[in-house]
């Protein structure tokens, strides 16, 4: 048997007593005691020479300690109905270390090596909690058992003799030579007891943590997939089975769903049509959230998403010529401006009737950006219905039924330019392919379908339908139209 700290236990006890009514003892009729453990929890039960003083050969007095799991910290309930009695000091110090229940018929049970237990005069039912199992008193932690019975019959508790204990509808009459001997507590099985602390705090709920892993690029219109891991933080194991919320997107713009981790830690929920502004960095943020509960403490996910979003221009016409005397600056007309959105809209620019301008004249020009969702698409559009360039020393251009248009999605960019062409009066075939370059002379070029990618998109393109550049500075665009997709 473990070594153990002397303990002076029986009639040499110290109690604090309690007046009570007499009750008559009946040792032929013991309460039904249960055995002082949890439901369905195995103990093993034995005991030693001289185990309390008692130098008989039989031994009342039982030790327990748990099967299967720490007898330190696990719960010591009532057997039977009764009243807490006496407090029962031990060991060197004298301190506290369990209590009597004084039970009908004159019967009592002692439970001593617990670091908390009820207080003297409280009522107990059978299956309460009285306290918690530990080595108080005692080197090594278990449940010290032992029933008795008032023998003068007045119910004092002053002549208690100590009987065979009697557990589980069985009466236990173990020795030293049985060793240990197992026991089954049916105690409170049905529920009817207090589960509640005697002293001891409560179990800290486990601290969780909480990681996203859903979608990291949202597109306005299109739905998206949010998800996050919930696990333990000290151990890293998943919690299955609880809540997470999700919030996208803040304040009047904020969009919810809510998923169920599984056996993973993972949950997942899907936003249906994104619908966030968008932002100058282009972000949305997100948060997941754990509300926690009993055994968890809550916790969240904050992240930050990108919003895609696409950009757009056109304009008809625009020109800078230096004359010498009379020099020709013409801003791009009519035009949409620059156009940034995440959403679906019309930028119409409207309709320049003419434009006369000594050496150039154009009309009607008309521009427009259309952008859609689901997917994000942008789509500029510029026209020239005629066109005239006279530049001292270059052929006459001449350009009828010009159309220049860029589209961009997240997968691609394209560009398209329809127009008829003619130089110094001579119609010129133009060939279906971008840049195409004609050397007009002088040091002047003229390049049709001109195309040039967009600097820091995914996907984008500017067509110029017209370009001309001559030396001396001059430079005019006819028909642009520019389209880009971002965060893609």
């Amino acid at each position: 048997m473990r070594a153990r700290m002397a303990m002076v236990l029986g009639a040499a006890l110290t109690a604090l007593a309690l007046g009570a009514p007499p009750a008559s003892a009946d040792p032929d009729n013991p309460p039904d005691f249960k055995a002082p453990f949890e439901c369905g929890q195995t103990w093993e039960m034995y005991t030693r020479d001289g185990h309390g003083g008692n130098e008989t050969e039989d031994q009342q007095q039982l030790d327990m300690e748990r099967v299967g799991g720490e007898t330190e910290g696990s719960a010591v309930l009532a057997a039977a109905d009764g009243e807490v009695y006496w407090e029962v000091s031990g060991g060197d110090d004298g301190s506290r270390i369990g209590i009597n229940i004084k039970h009908d018929g004159g019967w009592f049970s002692q439970y001593l090596h617990m670091s908390e237990y009820v207080e003297v005069g409280t009522k107990v039912k059978q299956g309460d909690r009285i306290g918690t199992a530990s080595n108080a008193g005692t080197t090594v932690p278990h449940l010290h058992y032992q029933e008795m019975y008032d023998s003068d019959g007045d119910g004092s508790g002053e002549e208690n003799e100590l009987v065979y204990p009697y557990l589980e509808g069985k009466e236990y009459r173990i020795t030293p030579e049985d060793g240990r001997v197992s026991l089954t507590s049916t105690n409170n099985c049905d529920g009817s007891g207090d589960p509640g602390d005697p002293g001891e705090p409560e179990p800290e709920p486990e601290k969780t943590k909480l990681a996203y892993t859903g979608d990291t690029s949202l597109a306005g219109g299109d739905p998206a997939e949010l998800s996050a891991v919930l696990t333990e933080e000290e151990s890293g194991n998943p919690v299955a089975d609880q809540k997470v919320s999700f919030t996208l997107g803040a304040d009047d713009s904020a969009q919810a769903c809510e998923g169920t981790t599984d056996a993973e830690g993972t949950a997942t929920c899907t936003i249906e049509e994104v619908d966030q502004p968008l932002t100058d960095d282009a972000t949305v943020p997100v948060t997941a959230a754990f509300a926690g509960d009993d055994a968890y403490e809550p916790s969240e996910a904050p992240a930050t998403l990108d919003l895609r979003y696409v950009t757009g221009r056109a304009y008809g016409l625009s020109a800078e010529v230096p004359l010498p005397l009379i020099p020709i600056g013409i801003d791009p007309t009519p035009d949409t401006g620059a156009v940034r959105t995440a959403g679906a809209g019309t930028t119409d620019a409207g309709c320049a009737e003419q434009i006369e301008a000594i050496v150039l004249s154009a009309g009607p020009l008309c521009a427009d950006v259309v952008t859609k969702t689901g997917p994000n698409s942008s789509t500029a559009t510029a026209t020239v219905a005629d066109a005239r360039i006279g530049l001292t020393g270059l052929p006459v251009v001449e350009v009828t039924g010009l159309t220049a248009e860029s589209s961009s999605t997240c997968s691609a960019s394209k560009g398209s330019v329809g127009l008829t062409l003619s130089i110094g009066g001579t119609p010129v075939e133009i060939p279906d392919t971008p840049n195409h370059s004609i050397d007009l002379g002088a040091g002047a070029k003229l390049v049709v379908n001109e195309q040039i990618p967009v600097e820091g998109a995914d996907q984008g393109l500017t067509v110029n339908a017209v370009h001309l550049t001559a030396l001396g500075g001059a430079d005019v665009v006819l028909g642009s139209s520019t389209s880009g997709a971002f965060n893609c």
